[in-house]
């Protein structure tokens, strides 16, 4: 009788003590590299600890630098000192009305509203009753990827006026904490919303390689037991991240997939050799938009992406594109119409670049947080 396959992994002890540590979703207790970030947030929400309203804060970075990681940890320890806070986390790309973040406020502060269609304005309504009642918590309202509100033509951003002005607007103070990898996003936002929640902003640079390796040592003394990894790993998966644009998110999916591939062939420890062996699929991985988004878009927007993110670093000219796809002249249009939507819609980036007899543009997968 063949024996279990799973008793035989348990008995050889394997590689990992906690591969949770390594996962996108896991919150570390401490953020190298973050200290002053975080302190700047700390210090906008203190008044939270007082029992008054924080500033809305506004933070700004390109992906993989910690900035939704850094935010959690921060309203976590808020939690710890001030029970009033309520901490209400929205990615926008999952829900981008008006309406279905002022539903999920709702939702968080314990009120359920009727299942049939309603209008944003009883919505707004119901808020309002909520504010007058006594002992009510402060939310602060985490919009993750909050450039998506501006996206579709419909421009569901107002809902930025109504939390950043919500003791008028909505009967209720609260505060927003807005997460973008727009730089330029603060000159794109409606006037009435810039002066409040671009008051203060938090800007993330790249992690350099000696604080990638901080992250990957401290996410290592919990991942793995003692004496899994050779000495070289760490340098290699943070200046493989380092070199990627200062990006955590790779540096750390890197050792997690060099550690699976050395689990999986049973060797007693993680080499340079099993950093190298997924080097190439873990930087394809990250050039990838997330699921959620390619989920979103139709089959021919679906397509465009695709073609794009298997160009990797050197890109696609729309005239590739247009090949590739053997459009014809009023295709073309559809065409330049759908990734003018796309890059709007922060999946792909735009630039413009000479060619001769005149311009055309360059097409590449904008990395997501």
């Amino acid at each position: 009788m063949a024996s279990n396959i799973f008793k035989q992994m348990a008995s050889s002890g394997g590689i990992f003590r906690d591969e949770s540590v390594l996962q996108p979703d896991f919150l570390p207790e401490e953020m190298p590299g973050r200290e002053r970030q975080m302190r700047d947030l700390a210090s906008f929400l203190q008044p939270v600890t007082r029992n008054q309203a924080p500033s809305s804060v506004l933070i700004v970075g390109s992906p993989g630098l910690g900035k939704t990681t850094m935010a959690k940890l921060v309203l976590k320890q808020l939690g710890e000192v001030s029970k009033r806070a309520l901490p209400i986390y929205i990615n926008c790309w999952e829900t981008s009305t008006r309406f279905g973040i002022l539903n999920e406020l709702v939702t968080a502060l314990g009120d359920m509203l009727p299942r049939r269609g309603i209008a944003v304005d009883e919505v707004v309504a119901r808020l309002k009753e909520i504010g007058r009642r006594e002992q009510c918590p402060l939310p602060i309202v985490v919009l993750d990827e909050v450039d998506r509100l501006l996206a579709s033509n419909a421009r569901e951003d107002q809902v930025l006026y109504d939390l950043s002005r919500s003791a008028e607007a909505l009967g209720l103070p609260c505060a927003v904490i807005g997460i973008t990898n727009d730089v330029e996003l603060p000159m794109k936002l409606d006037a009435r919303v810039r002066s409040s929640l671009t008051n203060h902003v938090i800007n993330f640079s790249p992690y350099n390689p000696t604080e990638l390796k901080s992250i990957l040592g401290e996410r290592a003394k919990r991942a793995f037991q003692p004496s899994a990894l050779d000495s070289e790993v760490i340098p290699l998966c943070a200046a493989v991240g380092a070199k990627a644009g200062g990006d955590a998110r790779i540096s750390i999916h890197l050792l997690w997939a060099a550690a699976r591939a050395a689990d999986s062939e049973g060797a007693s420890k993680v080499g340079i050799a099993h950093v190298k062996a997924m080097q190439a699929s873990a930087l394809e991985a990250a050039a990838i938009p997330a699921s959620r988004k390619i989920n979103d878009l139709d089959e021919m927007d679906r397509k465009l992406v695709q073609l794009i993110s298997k160009s990797a670093d050197s890109g696609l000219s729309s005239g590739e594109l247009y090949a590739k796809l053997k459009a014809g002249e009023a295709e073309q249009r559809t065409l330049r119409n759908r990734l003018a939507r796309l890059e709007k819609g922060g999946l792909i980036t735009g630039e413009e670049i000479d060619k001769a007899g005149g311009h055309t543009r360059r097409w590449k997968i904008r990395k997501t947080a």
